[in-house]
Parts: C-alpha cells; structure tokens; sequence
C-alpha cells in the first residue's frame, strides 16, 4: 500500500473568526482507510486550505461530536505533518507510542481548530 500524501487528506472549513491578531478556523479534516502511515506523519494540505494566509501557530484536532478518537494527535508545526499516537498491546497502560509506518487507519472524520494568520 501506498502512504498517505497531503492529497489524501480532505478539509472543509466550517467557521472562521478573527480574535485581535489572530485568525480561528474550525472545520472538518477526512483521511484515512487505505494509505499507509507514513514515516514522520502524514503530510497535511497546503495552509490555504486551513483559511490561514501566512501560518498555521496550532492545530488541534478531536473526534468527530466530541467524541475521543483512538488515536491521540500532534501537529508538527515545522513540516507541517499530523503524528498519530495509539496505545500499543506492548505497552498497555504506558506511554502512547507513534503509529508504525505501514499501519492503515480507519476512514475516520476528525473536528479541528486552527489558530494562525
């Protein structure tokens, strides 16, 4: 299987706001069922795609209604990448370990709010 490229990921943007100097994105980001994890995170789509001009400053991300997801999130503000973070059976109960190239999340549907300009 092939690994996820910024193209697999789909965002819709559903609100924006401006709070002083700071542009507040809520929307809605699809991906998965099929590409791969890749190593380092998946590539996110172009910042234009987030409504932000310049920068995307925070990005976070939570189940669809509310709800949790199965796995945790990182925005790497450097390269622009989502890491996914799961509990492994090795190590139930401890740290949440970065998903393993190669695995397929589920086509999942995720809520976000991004902050930037």
């Amino acid at each position: 299987m092939a690994a996820f490229i910024a193209s697999d990921v789909t965002v819709a943007v559903v609100d924006r706001k401006v709070i002083g100097t700071k542009h507040m994105v809520v929307g809605t980001m699809a991906f998965g069922g099929g590409p791969t994890y890749p190593t380092g995170g998946i590539p996110l789509p172009a910042i234009a795609s987030f409504g932000m001009i310049r920068n995307i400053d925070d990005l976070n991300i939570s189940g669809l209604n509310g709800l949790t997801t199965d796995y945790m999130t990182r925005y790497d503000k450097t390269n622009h990448k989502l890491s996914l973070f799961e509990e492994e059976a090795a190590a139930a109960g401890g740290p949440l370990l970065e998903c393993d190239t190669g695995e397929a999340p589920p086509a999942r549907t995720y809520n976000f709010v991004a902050w930037g300009w």
